[in-house]
């Protein structure tokens, strides 16, 4: 069994943290890079953006590679363009092992094909998912050329008839494939809060020395469920989890906290306070393997009769996040309290993926139509149009949408500012220099919006504005 080195405390790697990572110094000795943030997408071909990993290769500390593109216990395959950034990924970053997600991303379609979810969703915990996990990390290993390991995610469902128990899913799915796990206890806590088995049955169903890593993070309530968001510092409950069982790993190769930078920004988190959260966790680092137990292999008993195989679970949740009517119309799976959170998940990240990339346009749309329109636009989209994987086609889903809706009417220079924020980001993607019309001055029109107001009447003529990669 692969033996993972001791690499030490780490953080998931976001640039705009990237000026903490140098000030913290000796207390973080890790980076997790979620590679496919760091990639161009292509129609052909996916390729590494060199300047996003210039600064990786030049910081000091370990890196690992953790997959948010290739999940693990997904139906449909996953897409070819991705195998070769991945491997080079892991090659460039020199990461000793590679993880993934025990979830799906794809959604079969009834006429062939597949759509993206819009977000990690759970797979159901069946039988023949421990097989088909355990095949896809097999074959994903054979791409990577490192051992691979796999992350528990949340669960905001209720428990499925006939469905393994968490802690029985993950052991066998590990067993099976002879690999490693990412032991994320948030979210091992979020299925706790929300309904779903203990943290200390989970924790004592899994086979511990597979445990290569541990996850930690904070999050926040929406409607009564507890979200793996990210949000801020590790809850004193999971720390005292994390603080019992860290001496019983006896491979544990890194500790990694979570936590995105927008919260960072939002909720004005103190340096030092995430410092003290990274010199907490060195203190915990270090008492990792100092108890460990003779490993025991448990005997579940089998699960029962699954209601639905891999795709039918995958085409009916997938729908019905994304707003669709699944097939059958009449699954049990609709009255879930849990649907709609994952439904506000894949809304609030599309959302927040619009009013990011195309920041000028949404902006002219509040300011012309008001939050309340501008909102029903973006679900009118969101309703006929699956969610594309990389933002870049996302945002150009959302463009064509545009062009043929009365909105482009509705708004004036809508369009034109739409082509132009579209044009920025093909030309960082690419490296290459364009160009974007216009009927009006540019400069005036889009620094009206940069400060946030409509501009005034402007004379019409024709303009072209520069558009410089980077």
């Amino acid at each position: 069994m692969f033996q993972p080195p001791p690499l030490g405390v780490g953080m998931v790697y976001f640039p705009a943290l990237a000026p903490f990572y140098t000030a913290c110094g000796g207390l973080l000795d890790v980076l997790e890079v979620e590679p496919q943030t760091l990639w161009h997408s292509g129609a052909a071909t996916h390729t590494l953006d060199p300047a996003a990993f210039a600064p990786l290769l030049r910081s000091p500390q370990h890196k690992l590679v953790h997959g948010v593109g290739m999940p693990l216990a997904a139906s449909v395959d996953p897409d070819v363009r991705q195998f070769a950034p991945w491997r080079e990924s892991i090659e460039r970053l020199q990461a000793p092992w590679a993880s993934e997600h025990l979830a799906f991303q794809r959604v079969p379609q009834a006429g062939g094909g597949s759509a993206h979810s819009g977000f990690l969703l759970p797979p159901l915990q069946s039988q023949a998912v421990v097989h088909l996990a355990a095949q896809r990390i097999h074959a994903l290993q054979q791409r990577s050329g490192v051992p691979i390991a796999f992350e528990n995610g949340p669960n905001y469902l209720r428990p499925q008839p006939g469905e393994l128990p968490d802690g029985a899913f993950y052991a066998q799915v590990a067993q099976q494939a002879d690999c490693g796990m990412v032991l994320d206890l948030h979210n091992l806590w979020c299925n706790q809060r929300n309904g779903r088995q203990s943290m200390q049955a989970a924790l004592q169903q899994l086979p511990l020395e597979r445990v290569w890593e541990v996850h930690v993070a904070g999050g926040e309530l929406h409607d009564g469920y507890w979200l793996d968001a990210h949000s801020g510092l590790v809850p004193p409950e999971v720390m005292a989890v994390c603080a019992e069982w860290l001496p019983r790993l006896p491979n544990l190769g890194a500790l990694v906290f979570e936590i995105m930078p927008d919260y960072v920004q939002a909720r004005q988190i103190a340096w030092d306070l995430l410092a003290g959260q990274l010199e907490a966790l060195q203190t915990l680092w270090r008492t990792r393997g100092s108890a460990v137990e003779a490993p025991t292999t448990p005997i579940f008993p089998p699960a029962g009769p699954a209601a639905l195989s891999p795709a039918e679970w995958e085409q009916t949740l997938g729908a019905l996040v994304n707003g669709r009517t699944p097939e059958p119309a009449a699954s049990a799976l609709a009255q879930d309290p849990g649907v709609p959170v994952l439904r506000h998940l894949v809304e609030s990240f599309r959302a927040g993926t619009l009013a990011e990339g195309l920041a000028l346009s949404y902006r002219l749309l509040v300011l012309t139509l008001g939050d309340a329109a501008t909102n029903a636009l973006m679900a009118e989209f969101w309703r006929g149009h699956w969610p594309q994987p990389f933002v870049s086609d996302e945002l150009q889903a959302f463009q064509s949408f545009v062009h043929a809706h009365p909105t482009a009417r509705q708004v004036p220079h809508l369009l034109q500012v739409l082509d132009y924020e579209c044009r920025c980001v093909r030309a960082q993607q690419t490296g290459v220099e364009d160009w974007a019309p216009f009927d009006c001055d540019p400069l005036i029109l889009l620094g009206a919006l940069a400060r946030g107001t409509l501009p005034p009447e402007l004379a019409q003529g024709a303009f072209e504005l520069q558009i410089s990669p980077g």
